[in-house]
């Protein structure tokens, strides 16, 4: 996958776009976040209805779609994501693209911290379900999972668009990556692990980051477009 070295007028107008996208995501995040702080009704209202819709029928144990759903949520934890974002970013290097390189790896390495920092400041309790199919640690939201995976994933397929690979190839993918981003949130609400607002403030916060952090690299990291 080749990626353009300059910065072209398109790109310009993308990086306004996605620091619109971005600021939009974050205040959406900042409303499901206040929601969940203030523990509002119709957060509770949002976690019981998804929850009665994603876990009834309740998950049976030893099977197929239990045992899958186990397997795929081991590719949205962080200890997965930011090592092969380092090694993403040493590519990036390798291929003399410095500035995109540091800024992947640190854009992922980030908004890690910045989770870390979010679950300790609004300390929300796991669900009372937590522990009968698999035990996770620490506190509830938002969901570590599920702004990881659109954080990694989403940079990813954000990438993608501005690479140099055919339109099939960048649909194709987009969609995959795409859905197994949203795969990660209901496996977390599957397990019983985390509460529906909690992956959807993770989703939020996940997508804002990617965007906000494209459009920081597209409009003032990359190398300005020179004519000749």
């Amino acid at each position: 996958m080749v990626f353009d070295r300059t910065i072209s007028v398109r790109e310009k107008k993308a990086a306004k776009t996605l620091g619109i996208v971005g600021v939009v995501f974050f205040i959406l995040f900042g409303i499901v976040i206040s929601g969940v702080a203030f523990q509002k009704e119709w957060v509770q209202q949002l976690d019981l209805f998804f929850i009665d819709l994603i876990r009834n029928p309740a998950p049976i144990q030893g099977s197929a779609w239990l045992s899958f759903v186990f397997f795929s949520t081991w590719f949205a934890q962080s200890k997965l994501t930011t090592p092969i974002a380092l090694l993403i970013g040493l590519w990036f290097g390798f291929q003399k693209r410095i500035a995109l390189g540091v800024w992947f790896f640190f854009s992922i390495l980030l908004g890690e911290f910045t989770l870390k920092s979010l679950k300790l400041l609004v300390a929300r309790p796991r669900p009372i379900t937590n522990g009968e199919l698999v035990f996770a640690h620490g506190f509830s939201f938002p969901s570590g999972h599920a702004l990881a995976s659109a954080l990694f994933y989403g940079s990813l397929a954000l990438l993608l668009c501005y690479s140099n690979a055919s339109n099939r190839i960048k649909t194709i993918i987009a969609v995959v990556l795409l859905f197994w981003i949203f795969l990660m949130a209901y496996d977390r609400v599957y397990l019983g692990v985390h509460y529906p607002s909690d992956v959807l403030g993770g989703f939020l916060l996940g997508i804002a980051w990617s965007c906000c952090s494209l459009a920081l690299y597209l409009g003032f990291l990359k190398r300005p477009y020179k004519t000749a």
